[in-house]
């Protein structure tokens, strides 16, 4: 059995979106089959000591945790102003510290295979010290954080009327940030991408041009049998609160469909935006943060999920768990989303901010009960 050690930047408790839950299953499943497994991670700062690697347990996962020297922890934001936050990318990319106690971990854990993550935050010189450690070394990529200060490619400041586009040629000082993370990650020996299209994306940035890639889709707990029974005529979106993830292409979808409702549920720096505007549009259901018991019951009553996202999605793991419980997903056709949801047969896809057509897709799916119903029997 190998020792197999995790990199990401967050690790739960702190939790700031999909990766770090995907590298807590990702462990305890390796663990499960008897693999020697363990975590390197960072936590808030709290004193002096939490700049020293300290270790304990989660989950029954062993973590090492220590705060990365910088203005603040990821999980309280990187600063409140375009200074403050050019201010903090700055050190986490150059934060010799961090990389010194990954190092130290690597010492201690002596692992056979290193599988990095998400590293803003944790700086890329923890990617150095994995590619410098006598082991094989994964990378997986769960955004653009190698190539976009933003992590998500897209442009509003710079963009025509302060609309959020997807930035296809970089500004200067966004190449020079990531060509200094090209020079600094070093190359693993492979890259994972849950979506082709996010690896290819990378290489045409200058990434990972001579190391071997692999789609590797990601994977959902078990869920009871989807039911087949006829559902509301209603949708349901699930996700975090963000102005790239769609939500007033959804809105302005939902006041097109007077006889639909509209469920959406989650949290976020656009939560209060949305449940604005939700308040105003009668067919629309605000639940903000919901249990899983509580999303479970959603997800058996409605007649679809949506994923009305702007920016390009690696693979989300919404579609996944969608599928596992039996809905069709009405999709943005854009980044990995077309690689799950496969036209008129998972699902449907439309043009990204495009609500006339998201309406006309969400009333596709849910007035043919017959299509409907063999999309829910496609397996995920």
């Amino acid at each position: 059995m190998a020792r197999i050690l995790f990199v990401n930047a967050l690790f739960p408790p702190q939790v700031h979106g999909g990766a770090e839950n995907y590298v807590l299953r990702t462990a305890k499943e390796l663990q499960r089959r008897g693999h020697d497994v363990a975590v390197a991670t960072t936590k808030p700062y709290d004193g002096p000591d939490s700049l020293r690697v300290r270790k304990d347990s989660y989950e029954g996962i062993d973590t090492y945790r220590f705060f990365p020297p910088n203005t603040s922890h990821l999980s309280d934001g990187t600063g409140s102003n375009p200074v403050s936050k050019v201010l903090w990318r700055a050190i986490d990319v150059v934060n010799v510290p961090a990389g010194r106690a990954v190092k130290s971990v690597l010492k201690e854990f002596d692992p056979d295979v290193v599988h990095t993550n998400n590293l803003v935050g944790i700086s890329p010189l923890a990617g150095r010290a994995a590619a410098n450690y006598d082991c094989r070394h994964v990378h997986t990529l769960h955004d653009y954080g190698l190539i976009c200060p933003k992590s998500n490619l897209l442009r509003d400041l710079t963009a025509p009327d302060d609309e959020l586009v997807i930035c296809e040629d970089p500004p200067t000082p966004c190449k020079l940030y990531a060509r200094q993370k090209r020079f600094l990650l070093g190359n693993p020996d492979v890259v994972i991408g849950p979506s082709q299209h996010v690896v290819d994306v990378h290489q045409r940035h200058g990434f990972f041009e001579d190391v071997e890639s692999r789609r590797v889709f990601l994977g959902v707990d078990p869920v009871p049998d989807p039911s087949d029974a006829a559902c509301e005529r209603s949708v349901l979106y699930v996700g975090k609160q963000l102005e790239a993830k769609g939500l007033d292409t959804l809105l302005d979808a939902a006041s097109k469909l007077p006889e639909t409702t509209v469920h959406v549920c989650g949290t976020g720096p656009y939560a209060d935006h949305v449940e604005s505007r939700a308040s105003n549009i009668d067919t629309v259901r605000y639940h903000g943060y919901v249990s899983d018991e509580e999303l479970a019951d959603l997800r058996s009553r409605v007649g679809a999920a949506v994923v009305p996202s702007i920016w390009m999605e690696n693979s989300p793991l919404t579609i996944y768990e969608s599928f596992a419980a039996g809905l069709p997903v009405v999709g943005s056709d854009v980044g990995g989303i077309p690689e799950l949801v496969a036209d008129g047969e998972r699902g449907y896809l439309f043009e990204p901010k495009n609500a006339g057509e998201l309406a006309a897709r969400i009333d596709d799916v849910l007035s043919n009960q017959e299509r409907a119903a063999t999309m829910r029997q496609n397996p995920a």
